[in-house]
């Protein structure tokens, strides 16, 4: 209800669907381009707001060079796995590296549970910011 988009619901819905508009015609994602554009930028502004909310942001967030390093460690000397499972997936970041390593050596899926319904949004939000739609996940 911030007016800075607008000082109507209206104009504040038509500003946000001319930027959504504009977003949609960008092509951000992998399978475009070979970075995340999009998806990347969404877990730097994530790792930002965790700093600046101190510990309470640590509840949410691990930083990707965290979660590339534990991924590493999950696919070590490790042809298949059958499934990835984050019991405190936060905002989803150690899934989505282990996708990114292990792409083709994970059998039947990603899985996570988090019990903050805020951290459970945000993972859900990154996830499909890195294309992966919610029956994959």
């Amino acid at each position: 209800n911030d007016t800075i988009l607008g000082e109507s619901v209206k104009k504040r819905n038509d500003k946000l669907y001319k930027v959504m508009s504009v977003i949609a015609t960008l092509e951000l994602g992998f399978s475009h381009n070979s970075i995340d554009a999009f998806g990347d930028a969404y877990e730097y502004l994530i790792g930002m707001y965790a700093a600046a909310a101190g510990k309470s942001g640590g509840e949410y967030f691990t930083p990707q060079e965290v979660s590339h390093f534990m991924a590493q460690v999950v696919f070590y000397e490790r042809k298949k796995a059958n499934k990835v499972y984050d019991i405190t997936c936060g905002s989803g970041s150690l899934v989505l590296q282990c996708e990114r390593i292990g792409k083709d050596r994970i059998l039947k899926g990603f899985y996570g549970q988090e019990i903050n319904p805020t951290s459970y949004n945000l993972c859900r939000m990154n996830m499909i910011l890195h294309e992966y739609q919610f029956y994959k996940f």
